[in-house]
């Protein structure tokens, strides 16, 4: 997969069903990192990605645009 249709496939993944950055954290504790997700009523839940290209783009563009990090542990 080029970039190009990584970063589209990373912009859809986030907010292709209206997301915003505000529903997404990322949760680091001394053994991993976890995109976490909040849900409209304020639920959170984590949110695996299967494919680890995805996810460390996923990661790295939600870093990027400076999306809340909550370490345990450290």
């Amino acid at each position: 997969m080029n970039e190009t249709e990584l970063k589209e496939r990373v912009t859809e993944f986030l907010f292709g069903r209206g997301q915003t950055l505000d529903s997404y954290y990322i949760e680091v504790t001394p053994c991993s990192e976890m995109l976490c997700y909040v849900n409209e009523e304020g639920r959170e839940f984590d949110l695996p990605i299967n494919d680890e290209e995805l996810a460390q783009a996923v990661l790295l563009q939600l870093r990027e645009m400076g999306v809340r990090i909550v370490k345990y542990g450290a």
